[in-house]
């Protein structure tokens, strides 16, 4: 069995949704055995809703980290944009749809900012995302000031991005979830943006020698990261009617807890945007199978910890074990 060991490493590297879909049915299969409520459509509804919102972070996080770099600013900027948004539109009586655009412009916008900050002074990713963190946190803090950013009253543009569909359980940010991961997928497995994307994470210097645009790559990812974030945010302020300056905390480790539990390499070249969505539900399961189990909260990030810490560790050595297979 050992022997076969380096050809089934190889497998899991061809198909790196393979570990994180076995991962998600395990979850599912321990909480089906502990509680008769996992599969309540209340359930449902709290995992789909919370993981669509997650995993389309996850999706531009996914994107950039095959890249080779990082973006700690999308918590902030998931809760930025759909403030903004709320503000033009129920403060200020804005056009919904016109508040709209103007809030995910500045949201790509914080992407523009932070991928030039990059490439431009060859700031590592890390303090530049880390710095329009706080920048991003004083905005938030600023806009609001005690306000309440609630709207109950009916809008078309929040029916589409955060309605309930039919008389079922799910709502509308699960179909749009559904969107983003068609296009992304598509475009790093049958485009050659995602040959470029790769190339970029994974040898930046022989994708330069090569002809790849690695400075242009990482700054459209950034873009799409932010933008992604922002209108992840603005679905959740759909579904909730509501939005503070604390939405999206923490978003930005559960995105790359996600990523990184699909299969996304820390250290770029490698990764999938199927397998991202696979953990952001795998993340969501855990996290409110444990409320059904009444566990304690804190459990759920110390497992959380533990988890991620396992899956860079397994990830690594099938990455090594499928190396020697070749």
């Amino acid at each position: 069995m050992l022997r076969n060991f380096p050809q089934f490493a190889s497998l899991l590297r061809r198909v790196p949704e393979l570990i994180p879909a076995l991962g998600l049915i395990l979850v599912a299969a321990f909480f089906t055995i502990q509680t008769t409520n996992f599969w309540s459509p209340q359930t449902m509804t709290a995992i789909t809703s919370i993981a669509a919102t997650v995993g389309i972070v996850a999706v531009g996080v996914t994107v950039l980290m095959m890249s080779g770099e990082f973006d700690l600013s999308v918590g902030q900027n998931f809760a930025f944009v759909p403030i903004i948004w709320a503000t033009l539109f129920v403060s200020e009586g804005m056009n919904e749809w016109l508040a709209l655009a103007i809030a995910l412009a500045a949201g790509a916008g914080v992407g523009v900012v932070n991928g030039l900050v990059t490439t431009l002074f060859r700031i590592p990713s890390f303090i530049a995302t880390l710095g329009m963190f706080f920048v991003l946190m004083g905005m938030n803090n600023l806009l609001i000031s005690g306000r309440q950013l609630i709207m109950f009253d009916p809008s078309p543009s929040m029916a589409l991005l955060g309605a309930k569909i039919g008389d079922g359980p799910f709502y509308m940010p699960l179909v749009w979830m559904g969107l983003v991961v068609l296009i992304f997928w598509f475009l790093t497995t049958r485009m050659a943006y995602g040959n470029w994307v790769l190339a970029t994470g994974g040898a930046a210097g022989p994708a330069k020698a090569m002809g790849v645009a690695t400075d242009r790559v990482k700054r459209s990812n950034f873009v799409i990261c932010s933008f992604l974030a922002g209108f992840a945010g603005c679905m959740q302020f759909s579904y909730l009617k509501g939005v503070t300056q604390g939405q999206g905390a923490q978003y930005e480790l559960l995105a790359i807890t996600a990523a990184v539990l699909g299969g996304t390499s820390l250290f770029g070249g490698a990764g999938t945007v199927v397998g991202s969505i696979i953990g952001a539900f795998m993340l969501c399961s855990i996290q409110i199978g444990l409320v059904l189990i009444g566990a304690p909260g804190s459990f759920y990030v110390t497992f959380i910890g533990i988890m991620l810490v396992v899956v860079v560790i397994v990830n690594t050595r099938v990455g090594q074990m499928a190396g020697g297979a070749r």
